[in-house]
């Protein structure tokens, strides 16, 4: 909270070989906060100055930092301070000094943390937190989350680790599960160490693989099939590996059910595969599945061939 203070306008006399000068200084000086870390400054009028010089330093502190402003200014914006920091501020012009205000900056001294995440995939994605200034001292990390398509509120991640020291790179790192395919989340964090709060991180975007709902679709090649192969073409959504099937009746019986046999496999988000060893004049059906991380994702539509 800005505290605002004002004084008297005092004069300061000073021997010069012309006899005795009268310098004025600012009057009324006032501090106003501005932002987590900018003040305004203010003043009333005194008669024609060269020039003000605005001196400010962190309370308790024991370094000034001084910039001049012209005489025609009432007010200084002092920009760059700490946020959450109490500070001093005085006048001078000329020679003569303006009463101490002091003000104090809003948000946190304690800097956010630093937020990446990776190893995203269709349902689940991992968040990695580090506070490197904060290496040996106790903390809790918070973490918030929100599904992007809606204005729904942030809701907490409730399974965060917290630590005294970072075993590694991060100093916290967890998963995000139970996400939606194929949608864009956001995450933030925040960093407690004893009674200071920091301020929460920018919202940090990602989007989950896969498409909600999608399926990767699988076509015959046009005159493909012949006595003992067909060629089938295949395309994907998002990059994921390919499996090919084929469904086979167990038996020559009409109603014996097919039985799934896997035949190939492709890295290939798109291109053609073909499927050899066939037995002449039978009828196959074929699927193609989305792979990631030994899972099935999604499955293509069935495709019928008729060997020659």
């Amino acid at each position: 909270m800005a505290a605002k203070s004002s004084a008297r306008m005092s004069t300061l006399s000073a021997s010069v070989s012309s006899g005795p000068l009268v310098v004025e200084v600012p009057a009324d000086l006032s501090a106003t906060v501005l932002s987590d870390t900018s003040v305004e400054l203010s003043w009333s009028m005194v008669d024609d100055p060269l020039s003000f010089a605005v001196w400010w330093m962190e309370a308790g502190g024991s370094s000034w930092t001084k910039v001049s402003v012209a005489g025609d200014l009432r007010s200084y914006v002092v920009s760059g301070l700490r946020p959450g920091t109490s500070y001093a501020f005085q006048m001078q012009s000329q020679s003569a000094w303006s009463a101490p205000v002091e003000a104090e900056t809003t948000g946190s001294a304690l800097a956010p943390p630093t937020l990446t995440v990776t190893d995203i995939l269709d349902r689940n994605a991992n968040v990695n937190v580090l506070t490197p200034d904060l290496a040996g001292q106790a903390r809790v990390i918070e973490a918030q989350v929100k599904d992007t398509r809606t204005n729904s509120p942030w809701y907490s991640v409730s399974d965060v680790p917290w630590n005294l020291a970072p075993p590694g790179p991060y100093d916290a790192s967890f998963g995000l599960k139970l996400l939606s395919t194929g949608v864009t989340y956001a995450v933030r964090v925040r960093v407690t160490v004893g009674g200071e709060t920091s301020d929460w991180t920018p919202e940090l975007r990602f989007t989950t693989t896969g498409t909600k709902g999608g399926k990767p679709g699988l076509t015959v090649v046009a005159d493909s099939a012949t006595f003992s192969s067909v060629k089938l073409a295949w395309s994907t959504a998002v990059k994921s590996q390919v499996r090919f099937i084929r469904w086979v009746r167990s038996s020559s019986a009409g109603s014996s059910p097919f039985l799934p046999q896997q035949v190939g496999y492709s890295n290939d988000l798109s291109g053609v595969f073909e499927d050899v060893g066939l037995s002449t004049g039978a009828d196959y059906w074929y699927t193609v599945e989305w792979v990631r991380d030994s899972r099935t994702i999604s499955i293509s539509n069935p495709v019928a061939v008729r060997t020659r």
